[in-house]
């Protein structure tokens, strides 16, 4: 593998996405990050979903959802602050 394909998402390795998420989530909140896995696949957030507000599980449900966990990061890394995988709890 030549050395310009190591630095691509697709070719990091899960515990590296993980750490660059946390890095994010860290920058942008009080670290919380939170992984769903569901039978049809898996969705990644910036903060922790607060599903007792019906409003709340509306806006989980509107969020991308992705064959693997290492898509969902991947998605979450590259696309922060256009509102994937971004959850307001306010």
């Amino acid at each position: 593998m030549a050395r310009s394909e190591l630095v691509k998402p697709k070719n990091l390795n899960l515990e590296t996405l993980i750490g660059l998420a946390k890095m994010l989530v860290a920058e942008e909140t009080d670290g919380h990050l939170t992984l769903m896995q569901f039978t049809t696949g898996w969705k990644v957030f910036i903060r922790t979903p607060n599903l007792d507000i019906g409003s709340r599980r509306e806006e989980v449900g509107n969020v991308q959802m992705h064959g693997t966990l290492k898509e969902a990061l991947i998605d979450l890394i590259l696309h922060k602050g256009k509102g994937r995988g971004k959850y307001n709890p306010a």
